[in-house]
């Protein structure tokens, strides 16, 4: 998780988190939801153009960010 430190802060400012939560590698986005499921997909497909599914949100976070940043659609 060191490694991917911008990407971390960039999400918890895309989903505007108070306080960024402790992250493990081998925790997953219920491992810590501080939003509604629907809220999240939302906050994700305006911040990085993609629509989440379960499948994305039971990814490793560090999986689910590598996701995110590798598949983000330019802003328009």
């Amino acid at each position: 998780m060191d490694s991917r430190a911008s990407l971390v802060a960039e999400f918890f400012e895309a989903t505007n988190a108070e306080v960024t939560p402790f992250i493990s590698d081998e925790a997953t986005w219920f491992d810590f939801d501080y939003l509604d499921q629907a809220e999240l997909v939302e906050a994700v497909q305006v911040h990085y153009g993609l629509t989440l599914d379960d499948a994305n949100l039971i990814l490793p976070f560090w999986s689910l960010l590598d996701y995110l940043n590798a598949n983000r659609q330019p802003r328009r």
